[in-house]
């Protein structure tokens, strides 16, 4: 299967076609490619100039939930900054498409 990873430019179901992809990872299933999203989700926030002196983190994917409007993705991802001085820390929806090879 492939994987294709995209980050929303703010709400996951909004502005669909502004989502950019990321990354694109290979394996028998989501969880063998889990790892390597959470991997490119951290190191996709750590390259963005806004966030170059913060920690990063993401959640792993997990089957999009049914509040959601967007059909485009069977996973969602949550992509999280941990600023230095900042009450809150920043979330960033991701998106990941699963297709046959």
């Amino acid at each position: 299967m492939k994987y294709k990873l995209f980050r929303s430019p703010g709400d996951l179901d909004k502005a669909v076609r502004k989502h950019e992809l990321v990354a694109v990872e290979t394996g028998k299933n989501i969880d063998d490619v889990a790892d390597a999203l959470i991997r490119a989700v951290r190191d996709d926030l750590a390259e963005m100039p806004e966030y170059a002196h913060c920690e990063t983190a993401a959640y792993a994917p997990e089957p999009v939930q049914e509040h959601r409007r967007v059909r485009r993705y069977q996973y969602e991802m949550m992509g999280v900054v941990y600023p230095q001085y900042a009450e809150k820390n920043i979330l960033i929806d991701y998106g990941v498409i699963e297709e046959a090879e």
